[in-house]
């Protein structure tokens, strides 16, 4: 809870690059929420700690090294105990007077293990397996993050799109309204015309209130993937280009087996298991260790200047220990590794048909929404023609209201699809390539 709270509070610490209120590009969005992003934070740092642990694993192969250095004085006081003086028959105290001593010492001990059974060399496996997770695990949340943006960007840009089809709509139904309150004035049309443009008119207002409620918490969702000011007034810079699609279903499904984070976290996830099961199996062989030591004593510190002179003693051993009883505790050790090596496989089988299933349906996905843009512009072609012409007729008295009514209606609704399938079609295409493992700046 401490390390989340400090990467919390580091992650607020860090100044904004683009300060609120300023326009901004799909590109500098990003770079914020990679900046400040707690997850992706948090990600990093362990990603770092995993590098550091691969340190830790290849020391184990190195020779230790230790110097100790020690002065003592010790102080005797006269002893009550009594021994008899075996010439004299007489008791004497065991000692008399107060003795003091002074004691130097200094050791030189290196040690190298030669055989661990094994358990150095599944360790470094190990630690360069978790490492690889660690990375690709960084890989993924980054490409989340990524994602995370795109679709807030996509959205704000779709809301602000949707709230000027919804103030053309109003201005539209305020013109018509106007004229079938001219219409009634001079007795060329019904109350009853004029009452339900009146219906129209506010029914418009009504979409108005809602685009623009919408384009509010369009925007506050993105702030927040941001994290910026849940109120600031982020503009956005439209993005009018349309990303192709180079890729067929099959080449989509072979590039995301083989660059997914996911799916290389998990098989890396496999690979650290599976060094488990040799580490668990290195507790079965015996072990060899190498060690040297050498060592001087004198009563006087200031003679350690003849360390190599007198008063030493060296020595050279090898030592071999056979484990013989461990309270099953090595079983337990094993088949530990076994069931968690079944488990991370079972985990990357999972991933695999997730990201297989998503891919699937990011991929159709791209291929609906491309056919609906085209759809939707023909579409809204034809009812911006069918609206001018009911204006017109409406406007020379050959139209009929509710002809006129439902050619708004129609317009409003293809315009509105046509910018629903525009952001739909970019947003899937980030999808897919999210699904593919090559979702970037």
């Amino acid at each position: 809870m401490r390390k989340y709270l400090v990467i919390f509070i580091l992650s607020m610490m860090i100044p904004l690059a683009v300060t609120a209120g300023e326009t901004m590009t799909l590109d500098q969005c990003m770079e914020i929420a990679l900046k400040h992003n707690p997850q992706l934070a948090q990600s990093r740092f362990s990603k770092a700690i995993a590098g550091k642990d691969v340190i830790v694993a290849f020391s184990n192969f190195l020779p230790s090294a230790e110097l100790g250095l020690g002065y003592n004085h010790s102080v005797t006081g006269p002893s009550t105990t009594m021994w008899v003086d075996p010439v004299t028959g007489l008791k004497k105290p065991e000692q008399n007077e107060l003795e003091k001593s002074w004691f130097s010492s200094s050791v030189f001990t290196v040690s190298q293990s030669l055989f661990s059974g094994g358990y150095n060399y599944f360790n470094m496996k190990n630690s360069l397996a978790g490492r690889r997770s660690a990375k690709f695990e960084f890989e993924d949340t980054r490409q989340q993050i990524i994602y995370a943006v795109k679709e807030q960007y996509y959205n704000l840009l779709k809301a602000e799109k949707l709230l000027e089809v919804s103030q053309e709509s109003m201005k539209s139904s305020e013109e018509t309204f106007k004229l079938a309150e001219a219409r009634y004035q001079v007795g060329t049309a019904p109350r009853s015309e004029m009452l339900q443009f009146k219906v129209e008119l506010e029914n418009a207002r009504l979409a108005l209130i809602e685009a623009q409620h919408n384009l509010s918490i369009a925007r506050t969702s993105l702030n927040q993937v941001l994290g910026m000011d849940m109120d600031a007034d982020t503009k956005v810079v439209d993005d009018l280009e349309l990303p192709e699609v180079n890729v067929d279903f099959e080449q989509a499904v072979q590039i995301s087996s083989v660059r997914h984070p996911i799916l290389l976290k998990g098989k890396a996830d496999v690979d650290g298991a599976k060094t488990y099961i040799g580490m668990a199996a290195s507790q079965y062989l015996p072990r060899v260790s190498l060690s040297y030591r050498y060592s001087w004593n004198h009563q006087d510190f200031n003679e350690i200047k003849h360390i190599r002179d007198d008063n030493y003693n060296w020595s050279v051993g090898v030592s071999l220990s056979i484990p013989i009883f461990t309270g099953f505790s090595r079983c337990a050790q094993m088949g530990s590794a076994i069931l968690n090596y079944k488990m991370s496989r079972e985990v990357l089988n999972y991933y695999t048909r997730q990201v297989d299933l998503r891919v699937k349906q990011a991929y159709f996905s791209v291929q609906q929404a491309k056919k609906k843009i085209s759809v939707t512009e023909d579409a809204e072609a034809a009812a911006d023609e069918t609206l001018r012409l009911n204006k017109e007729k409406y406007h020379l008295g050959a139209g009929t209201m509710l002809d006129l009514i439902n050619a708004q209606s129609s317009y409003t609704e293809a315009k509105s699809n046509r910018i629903q399938a525009l952001y739909d079609y970019k947003l899937a295409v980030a999808e897919l390539k999210r699904a593919m493992g090559e979702l970037s700046q």
